[in-house]
């Protein structure tokens, strides 16, 4: 389980990391993506673990429904405890800027942890197990 969840979290980046680059450039995209690559191993692999833990005697589509909502959740938390914790208001004559990053921040942690849960459901698939096996066979056999 924690190898798939570690191949969720580097999946997960990647496209983050895909998705930064083709909005402003590979730059850029690179440094959100080493930026937000941290977070997901520190925040987002234990998230998933307890999603896993509370939707594990669900039936498959409930559990599925269930565990995008947790994954979902989860990431609104990862922004609004320390915004609320900061003692940040909206009407406290900060600029655009900071309500923008904000906004930005939010955002990517809505999509990293739908990229997440999407790679990590496709991972648990009996058909994508098959595949994963036999590349990592593959791979083997490759050693010299």
């Amino acid at each position: 389980m924690i190898g798939r969840k570690i191949l969720s979290a580097l999946t997960t980046g990647l496209i983050m990391i895909m998705l930064y680059s083709a909005y402003d450039g590979f730059g850029i995209g690179f440094f959100f993506g080493m930026y937000l690559l941290p977070i997901i191993f520190i925040y987002g692999i234990p998230s998933s673990i307890l999603s896993d833990f509370l939707t594990k005697g669900l039936t498959r589509k409930t559990r599925m429904v269930a565990a995008f909502f947790i994954h979902i959740f989860l990431a609104i938390l990862y922004v609004l405890i320390p915004l609320f914790l900061s003692g940040y208001n909206r009407g406290m004559g900060f600029s655009e800027v900071t309500g923008s990053l904000d906004f930005f921040f939010f955002i990517s942690a809505i999509i990293s942890a739908f990229a997440f849960w999407g790679t990590d459901e496709l991972m648990k698939n009996e058909p994508c197990k098959l595949k994963r096996r036999k590349l990592l066979n593959w791979i083997g056999d490759l050693k010299i």
